[in-house]
């Protein structure tokens, strides 16, 4: 085993004794189940056998084994998903939590213990044999580490190196007198009060404190659920649309951090999804992110797509237009995102905020049909989707048709029609995506 490693450590306990170890939490790719297990004919008494791990054989050990040969078995609770060279999975009898330091628990040179069983060659064949002991070849791309985190039934991430360690939170807690709405008191914490705030308070989605601490530099966040560790790469994790960040409040851990601003980006999963990745400096009120200025666009006689809402027609122009599409089934919310932001959608490999164009030009919001559309626009270098109830035509209106607009929608319909040409109301997309709402910065 190793004297020294990562800063971060996952604490595994091996039995019902209690005995600790821990894996630097870079080996650590996830934590499942206890799967299946297809038991190997005279393999080293630490392989538990063979599991079925998206589509490949997975070697399963059992860590109390690996550690100590002469060890009994024991009753496994959780399997660790780890890297050793290739992919291989540890049963323990219980997850501890992730820390920055171990404690008085060993710290894990898988590479090394695992190479010890490779001379016994007791795995059956080479296709399913415990991963070698020669060094992972460096990755191409390096991956980022982030630690998933569950909030009033929604998912969420926070990079793993702010997190210094990941701890239950205690059943009786001090009171916090300064503290704010998402304030549950304080917990005492290597010698000091630690303030603890709620995770889905702090978003916005009302009171829903966990058992979970995730301790972040001087506070704790609190939610339902914590871990596993997901593996993602850069070009996965994707910025906060400029026009979506906002002043707010972060200055203390008892003032209700600004929900707009805890959002550092959004990440996208293997499996389609979007999850949205928080901020830490602006949990623990470090910094605060600037907002974009809008950016106006210039009137013309242009063609216009007409749009339907709320049985009205509105334009757009032509040039800022670039898809029309059927509205999407579902979309990622954003927390404490303002009023007509209806959230995120993952589309060609990136995000797209969208937004509710019947809330945003103050109409009452319509039932989902299915003409329901999508509007893809782009402005001054920004982009965006509008929910709109349908996408009839193009029209384009005569040189002088086009007025000033001073009502119905604000800074967002700046320009209409005569009423006399019935020529529809002739939507800014500037003034709707500068001023109004997050929209996503188009990539040079």
């Amino acid at each position: 085993m190793s004297e020294a490693g990562p800063a971060r450590f996952l604490v595994v306990a091996l039995g019902a004794e209690g005995t600790r170890v821990a894996i630097p939490a870079e080996r650590v790719r996830a934590l499942a189940p206890v799967p299946a297990l297809t038991r190997v004919p005279r393999g080293p008494a630490a392989l538990a056998g063979l599991a079925e791990r998206r589509g490949t054989a997975l070697p399963v050990l059992d860590l109390a084994r690996l550690v100590v040969p002469n060890a009994g078995p024991v009753l496994p609770g959780r399997m660790v998903l780890a890297e050793a060279g290739e992919p291989v999975g540890l049963l323990v009898a219980r997850v501890a939590g992730l820390a920055r330091d171990p404690g008085g628990a060993a710290i894990l040179d898988l590479p090394g213990l695992i190479a010890g069983l490779r001379p016994r060659r007791a795995m059956g064949s080479a296709e399913t044999a415990v991963p070698a002991a020669e060094p992972a070849a460096p990755r191409a791309v390096p991956m980022k580490a982030l630690l998933a985190l569950e909030a009033a039934g929604r998912s969420y991430a926070l990079p793993l190196d702010a997190v210094e360690a990941v701890t239950r939170r205690p059943d009786t807690v001090s009171a916090d007198p300064a503290g704010g709405p998402a304030a549950l008191g304080a917990m005492p914490w290597h010698g000091r009060a630690l303030p603890l705030l709620c995770l889905s308070t702090c978003l916005g989605l009302g009171g829903a404190p966990g058992t979970r601490v995730a301790v972040l530099g001087r506070i704790g966040l609190v939610a339902e659920r914590i871990g596993p560790v997901l593996r993602v790469r850069p070009e996965a994790i994707d910025p906060v649309p400029r026009a979506l960040r906002r002043q707010g409040s972060t200055s203390s851990v008892s003032t209700h951090v600004a929900a707009t601003a805890l959002a550092a980006g959004f990440v996208r999963l293997d499996d389609g999804s979007l999850v949205c990745l928080l901020s830490p400096d602006a949990l623990t009120g470090e910094s605060a992110p600037d907002r974009a200025p809008a950016v106006p666009v210039a009137a013309g006689p242009e063609p216009m797509v007409v749009i339907d809402l709320a049985g009205s027609a509105y334009g757009l122009p032509a040039g800022a237009v670039r898809e029309v599409r059927p509205a999407p089934d579902a979309l990622t919310p954003v927390p404490g995102a303002p009023d007509g932001f209806a959230g995120m959608l993952a589309l060609r490999g990136g995000i797209l905020p969208v937004l509710d164009l019947r809330c945003r030009l103050g109409l009452p919001p319509g039932a989902a049909t299915m003409r329901r559309r999508l509007v893809v626009i782009e402005a001054a270098g920004l982009r965006a989707g509008l929910l709109v109830d349908g996408a009839a035509r193009l029209v384009r209106p005569d040189t002088g048709a086009v007025r000033p607009a001073p009502d119905a929608g604000g800074d967002a319909v700046t320009r209409g029609a005569e009423p006399t040409d019935g020529l529809p109301r002739l939507i800014d997309p500037a003034a709707l995506l500068g001023c109004a709402a997050p929209a996503g910065r188009v990539p040079a």
